[in-house]
């Protein structure tokens, strides 16, 4: 299935933005090349999601946790992968990965996780966490905790729109790179 428009030319970035873009872990990963053709907000965006993993409350695997669960419920493929490498990359175990397809429970996931996952999942399915939900993490994270949870949320939920509506999951190479090679 081919992206939906061509790819930004991330050479064509402004330096700012250019410089926001090489503190990603895939600078050059295609929702980036897709991101980029917001224009003036490209860096901006990027910015907001550079500061939120570089002083995130949550531990890194409980924001990963997070993530790969909201991608899979948004039928995210490219996100749940791109996240799903980084947890193997951290040794986490693979039936742990598989969990977050479905939906994950105490035999994989300390009380802790679990609540995490399902605040983001309830965030995902129902806009709002319900009371259980919330007591639980309120339980295991601060507030602090809890509104990265919830940014972070959020803010993959956008990403994995963007991923799927534009289908920056295909052929990394821009319509014309296609249409020249």
């Amino acid at each position: 299935m081919m992206a939906r428009m061509a790819y930004a030319d991330l050479d064509a970035l402004d330096e700012e933005t250019k410089a926001i873009l090489a503190t990603r872990r895939s600078p050059g990963g295609n929702i980036f090349k897709m991101i980029a053709n917001a224009g003036k907000v490209t860096g901006p965006y990027l910015t907001y999601g550079t500061e939120l993993r570089k002083n995130l409350a949550i531990d890194i695997l409980i924001y990963e946790f997070a993530i790969v669960r909201v991608a899979n419920l948004s039928r995210s493929a490219y996100v749940a992968r791109q996240h799903e490498q980084f947890l193997r990359k951290n040794g986490v175990d693979e039936d742990k990965i598989l969990a977050l397809r479905m939906r994950p429970g105490l035999k994989y996931f300390s009380e802790a996780e679990l609540a995490a996952i399902r605040f983001a999942e309830e965030v995902v399915l129902d806009v709002k966490v319900s009371d259980e939900t919330f007591a639980l993490a309120q339980k295991h994270y601060t507030e602090e905790q809890l509104m990265h949870l919830m940014l972070s949320t959020c803010h993959y939920m956008l990403a994995c729109r963007i991923a799927e509506t534009f289908r920056s999951t295909c052929n990394p190479r821009s319509r014309n790179e296609r249409r020249a090679g």
